[in-house]
């Protein structure tokens, strides 16, 4: 068993597909394949499963993944050790954001960053949450915002924000207007949405279904600018938290609806690798950064103090 190897079964339980982690890591698909089965052959066990939604990591590789995930950190942490021991490379803070916040903190974020630490080479990410969680894990990143995080030993994860959900259509539609509408009310809404796996699709969805309504997916997207393209383009409505659009509701080319009964939250999770020591650069990054929520919330509404029973 090489790093390698962890590394790439990694990213294919990231990313739900062996052919877009065999282009990540930029290796012919076979290649990848035969990665992955000398794995299941070394350890006994299948490790990943096919079906029409993508490839998943069975119950064994679940349990795989996390350790692999653990194993991958170490390694990570001890090349950094070594690295900067020898006088290598500077010291380095990894911090990854959500595309939505991405616009609303980068800036100020690096801005604050750059002044509090002179001398720590900064590099800032941006990714989904799904995929964050998975870097803090594997020790890529130092810290990471990211939202509806699930408890793991990998991290240690602490509530900072609860934001809502809003409906999100364009000027002129049946459902343009102002005032909250209900989840009943948007049930036959044509949505364009994150693919599957997503953590506000799979939300919305199980909100739906707990009321025994089905939600009406017409479009189903990775990017969050073909979203709002769908839906500024009047092909779909989309449901959506006020971040990840406020330029566009600013500049009128969108309608926002705030969801009531039930009201559609998400929680914004401050994360860390769990299992080490939080160094001087990252502690002082923390503070910058629960500064940084203390304005943002502030700023907008739709941000509400989460506590840990969130």
């Amino acid at each position: 068993m090489r790093s390698r190897q962890l590394e790439s079964f990694i990213l294919v339980c990231e990313l739900g597909s062996i052919s877009k982690a065999a282009l990540a890591l930029n290796i012919a698909q076979p290649a990848l394949g035969v990665q992955i089965k000398a794995l299941e052959r070394e350890f006994g066990v299948p490790l990943l499963v096919r079906t029409v939604t993508g490839t998943h990591p069975t119950p064994a590789g679940l349990l795989f993944l996390e350790e692999a995930r653990l194993m991958v950190r170490r390694l990570e942490d001890l090349k950094r050790s070594l690295r900067e021991v020898a006088g290598q490379v500077p010291r380095t803070l990894a911090v990854g954001l959500t595309p939505s916040l991405s616009g609303l903190l980068a800036g100020r974020l690096m801005e604050r960053l750059r002044g509090a630490l002179p001398g720590v080479e900064l590099k800032l990410f941006e990714e989904l949450s799904h995929a964050l969680i998975g870097h803090v894990s594997s020790g890529k990143l130092d810290l990471a915002l990211a939202y509806t995080v699930p408890r793991s030993r990998m991290l240690h994860r602490e509530p900072r924000l609860n934001e809502a959900l809003c409906l999100i259509t364009h000027p002129g539609s049946r459902f343009d207007g102002t005032g909250p509408l209900s989840l009943a009310a948007i049930a036959d809404a044509e949505l364009a949405m994150p693919n599957e796996g997503d953590l506000v699709r799979r939300l919305v969805t199980d909100a739906m279904t707990a009321r025994g309504l089905v939600p009406n997916v017409a479009f189903s997207l990775e990017s969050m600018q073909a979203i709002k393209d769908m839906v500024r383009r009047g092909l779909a409505c989309a449901i959506l938290p006020h971040s990840a659009v406020a330029e566009d509701i600013q500049a009128g080319a969108l309608v926002i609806r705030p969801i009531c009964d039930p009201a559609l939250m998400r929680t914004l999770f401050l994360i860390h690798p769990a299992g080490s020591e939080m160094n001087a650069a990252t502690a002082q990054a923390l503070r910058i950064i629960d500064g940084l929520l203390d304005e943002l919330r502030r700023e907008d509404r739709n941000f509400t103090v989460a506590t840990e029973q969130d």
